[in-house]
């Protein structure tokens, strides 16, 4: 059994110090993988280390192993003195990241405009863990943790700010959590499809036009969504961004090879476009200008937990359960705890992919350290397990029932959403566990019991009670202003439940 770190093997091809020398040309990626080791068995390939001057032009086939500017860790090799950016810092994952990786000895810095926290007003609703100013989390993180983030208060789209700031500080790594995350938000009125549009796809545009021009060579791990691939009711599985080799598609008497070609995308909202014309902007900047990036197709993310945040109240993350905001875990136990019937949406038969907070920051930091080569877009699958909604209410309800002596009933409402409600749902996510050595350390349940503890505390079950206007769905996807009808209640444990079940595979083929 191989125990070696996962990024042991990567070379001074992965490395952001590396500066390459002679006609070099990193285009065509996202199909990159031939041309880059077409180039790496070139032996007229050579470069410069950045930060080891002296040794001059060299062959770029030192393995983060062998190189001294690469130390070991209980997470894989790690660059010294490495510098990680963090656009949307002040968000439900940007936070946690950002004290994680500030813990490891990275070097933190961030942006951020605080229209999460606008946006969610805007509904009437705020975090249900009460959040701190950003100046008081950065206080609290150096007097806590030791960390020291440089954080700047900065739109996106601001061009020639962002340029700025990337230019001083000089990034090894960008992780870009700067988007508006709700497909509801996006659906309410034309205004807010086109802000959603408009932040997420120019601010993407932006971002790399802005990397181009100031820091070619750091990586970018972008945040997308298992949305973007929709659930084909065909059953064929969601690869990872791209058809697996010797994948053939037939039609009449003739057949082609569309192993690399991108697979279908099938969305379920204005939101999930603009992560769908992203994934496509990003390949297009790796292809044209060999940046390199990682493209995170992530599964719902839940949970209150990190050994970070828990440190101190004022460092908690952020926790939303609004109708717009909530996802639905956090919306499901909130409504257990003030003694709402869990409402799931239709026949409840929905599958989806899901992932704990802590596990998906230890993918990230994963990614992190494990830079693509210049040029190359890569796919990565991000789910710890699936999920039937209607099964997963039941979960809510048992352990909300068992552990916290609570009394819970199950509600289906109307579907405000334009959704196949009944599919099947095979997930390939083969890279994270075999090619970054990701394991997942938190069972569903496990999860599911913290944010009980933590959301049935006094302090925070009174807020829920009044805010809990606000987990009713009121934006439809069809543009009706209307409550969505009850269509049955239930007690957990009186129905059985059959049809498809999700399968999620991992194993190399």
């Amino acid at each position: 059994m191989n125990n070696k770190p996962h990024n042991c093997n990567k070379t001074c091809w992965n490395c952001p110090a590396a500066i390459f020398k002679g006609d070099v040309d990193f285009r065509a990626g996202g199909q990159t993988k031939q041309n880059i080791k077409t180039l790496q068995e070139n032996d007229e390939t050579l470069i410069k280390c950045s930060r080891i001057p002296e040794l001059g032009n060299f062959k770029p086939n030192v393995t983060f192993e062998e190189c001294p500017e690469w130390n070991l860790t209980d997470k894989g090799y790690m660059l010294k003195n490495m510098k990680v950016m963090i656009l949307g810092i002040d968000g439900y994952l940007g936070w946690a990241l950002a004290l994680k990786l500030g813990k490891l000895g990275i070097t933190v810095s961030g942006i951020d405009n605080h229209l999460r926290r606008d946006c969610v007003m805007e509904k009437g609703a705020h975090s249900i863990v009460p959040i701190v100013r950003m100046t008081e989390r950065l206080k609290v993180a150096k007097e806590e943790l030791g960390i020291n983030i440089n954080f700047r208060k900065m739109d996106l789209l601001n061009y020639d700010k962002l340029k700025e700031f990337l230019d001083e500080e000089k990034p090894d790594a960008i992780v870009h959590y700067a988007e508006i995350p709700s497909a509801p938000y996006s659906m309410v009125s034309h205004n807010h499809a086109i802000q959603v549009q408009k932040n997420n796809v120019l601010g993407t545009l932006g971002l790399l036009f802005a990397v181009k021009e100031t820091v070619p060579e750091a990586s970018i791990i972008k945040l997308g969504t298992m949305g973007e691939y929709g659930s084909p009711l065909s059953g064929r599985p969601i690869f990872e961004g791209v058809y697996p080799q010797d994948t053939t598609l037939k039609w009449q008497d003739r057949k082609w090879d569309i192993s690399g070609e991108m697979i279908p995308k099938d969305t379920v909202s204005f939101y999930h476009i603009s992560k769908v014309q992203d994934t496509y902007n990003i390949l297009g900047a790796c292809k044209y200008w060999g940046l390199r990036s990682y493209d995170v197709m992530q599964g719902i993310i839940y949970g209150v937990h990190t050994d970070e945040v828990s440190k101190h109240p004022s460092l908690r993350t952020r926790l939303d359960i609004d109708e717009w905001f909530g996802t639905v875990v956090h919306r499901f136990v909130s409504q257990a705890v003030v003694g709402y019937p869990i409402s799931i949406f239709g026949s409840g038969e929905q599958i989806k992919g899901f992932i704990a907070l802590d596990d998906a920051m230890e993918c990230m930091i994963r990614l992190i350290l494990s830079p693509p080569k210049p040029g190359e877009y890569e796919v990565v699958n991000q789910v710890a397990s699936l999920h039937k909604l209607n099964k997963l209410a039941e979960t809510i309800a048992k352990i909300g029932e068992e552990k916290f002596n609570l009394n819970i009933n199950i509600e289906r409402v109307e579907n405000p959403r334009i959704e196949s409600e009944k599919h099947p749902l095979e997930v390939i996510s083969q890279k994270l566990p075999n090619t970054f050595g990701y394991k997942p350390k938190i069972t569903i349940e496990e999860e599911i019991e913290k944010i009980f503890e933590l959301l049935n505390t006094p302090e925070i079950k009174t807020k829920i009670q009044q805010k809990s206007y606000s987990l009713i769905p009121k934006t439809r996807w069809n543009g009706d202003k209307k409550d969505s009808k009850i269509l049955e209640k239930y007690i957990p444990g009186t129905k059985e439940f059959d049809g498809y079940e999700g399968i999620l595979n991992t194993e190399n083929d």
